[in-house]
């Protein structure tokens, strides 16, 4: 966000070089700049971050060239990642290749290329082919992204030296290197082209997109987050409750344990959603929420009766494996309870169009009951164990 603000604050067009590893990217850019400021390497991967450096002012508009990790690098998924991030920010896309275009850079350009971000598809190294070689490459890649918009440009931003081989008088001959200029002028032209065109509202639109893109990003984390926080208070609230009941052996003090459990577990699942609850209120959620499990909680408090009268007559063994029963029944209730007071604050204190009854049906069929009462069960009789030890 900071760096969104920046760019508006100073009206920069991002520039941004992208494409897989050896294709010139660095070099490229510093042949616009006129000067050496990125490393450059024979050997692959040179670059490991996103590198920004300000270049020129077109316009009013401050214009920042931006150098990233090459990709299809052998375990360079991370530097990918920052290079693809970069390129879906960027205001303009040197999408740089040495050849045809593969299907792996084609997949790249697919991802990258979109109607607001104008997109030059750069054929670097030009001076290794012949002129008919390039018209063939050209060809090729125009049949392969005919359907995207991009605008094809060709140039050579590290010429290799030119052998000179001079011939003397006496007959012999000698052989020296002359470096060639960098032949960048089409690219540049382009470049200019598109920021007199559409620069400003590229960057407008951009700046929009990145800024909708990152809102939506942190709605997503603080939903999850949400949820993640009210599984943690739910799973407490259960196994609280399934240890009590399990533990307890006289049957109505377990069902007020029970309903004081369920009563604590959603004030704490309001507060998270922003509405403290008071008891009094929470109190009237849960019964307005057990009145729609009637049918299926009326079986599951059945059970949880007999299996707490069972205990008093019980002894050894049988005793732990009733408690434990009848502490699983009570921690998938509080499950269920849960579950169903965390959707209805998630949905804005309400219960939407589907209601109180239909809302607890889908959130009970889509529950796995043998799966939560197995799990229940496992940990219920292994905390009853500690405690006996």
């Amino acid at each position: 966000m900071q760096s969104l603000i920046e760019k508006l604050e100073q009206q920069q067009i991002h520039i941004v070089v992208f494409g897989k590893v050896s294709t010139g990217k660095s070099s490229l850019l510093n042949a616009l700049l006129g000067q050496h400021h990125f490393d450059t390497s024979p050997l692959h991967g040179e670059t490991k971050h996103n590198q920004p450096l300000d270049w020129q002012t077109h316009q009013h508009q401050s214009i920042v060239l931006i150098d990233t990790p090459g990709t299809d690098e052998f375990d360079g998924e991370a530097r990918e990642a920052m290079a693809k991030q970069a390129a879906k920010q960027a205001d303009i896309v040197l999408f740089l290749l040495d050849g045809d275009i593969s299907d792996s850079e084609l997949g790249q350009l697919n991802h990258i290329a979109s109607p607001e971000k104008a997109v030059l598809l750069v054929l670097n190294k030009a001076d290794l082919y012949s002129s008919d070689e390039v018209q063939r490459i050209e060809a090729s890649i125009k049949e392969k992204t005919q359907h995207l918009n991009v605008k094809w440009v060709v140039c050579a931003a590290d010429p290799k030296p030119q052998t000179v081989i001079t011939q003397h008088a006496d007959g012999s001959e000698t052989q020296t290197q002359r470096h060639t200029a960098p032949d960048i002028q089409s690219l540049k032209n382009h470049i200019w082209h598109v920021l007199e065109k559409d620069g400003k509202t590229l960057s407008a639109l951009n700046a929009s997109l990145f800024a909708s893109q990152v809102s939506s990003q942190v709605a997503a984390n603080i939903v999850q987050l949400r949820q993640d926080a009210a599984n943690k208070i739910i799973r407490t609230h259960c196994i609280a409750k399934g240890v009590g009941v399990a533990c307890n052996p006289v049957p109505v003090a377990d069902l007020l344990l029970a309903a004081g459990i369920d009563v604590n577990m959603i004030r704490q699942l309001s507060g998270l959603y922003g509405l403290q609850l008071s008891k009094t209120d929470a109190s009237k959620l849960t019964v307005t929420i057990m009145a729609q499990l009637a049918v299926l909680m009326g079986a599951v408090w059945g059970v949880n009766l007999l299996s707490s009268t069972l205990k008093t007559l019980s002894a050894g063994l049988s005793t732990t494996l009733t408690a434990t029963a009848q502490g699983a029944l009570g921690y998938y209730a509080t499950y269920l309870v849960g579950s169903i007071a965390e959707q209805y604050f998630a949905q804005g204190n309400q219960w939407g169009d589907e209601g109180p009854k239909a809302l607890a049906k889908r959130i009970v069929k889509n529950l796995d009951r043998q799966s939560i009462l197995q799990e229940a069960s496992e940990q219920i009789l292994d905390l009853l164990k500690q405690k006996k030890s």
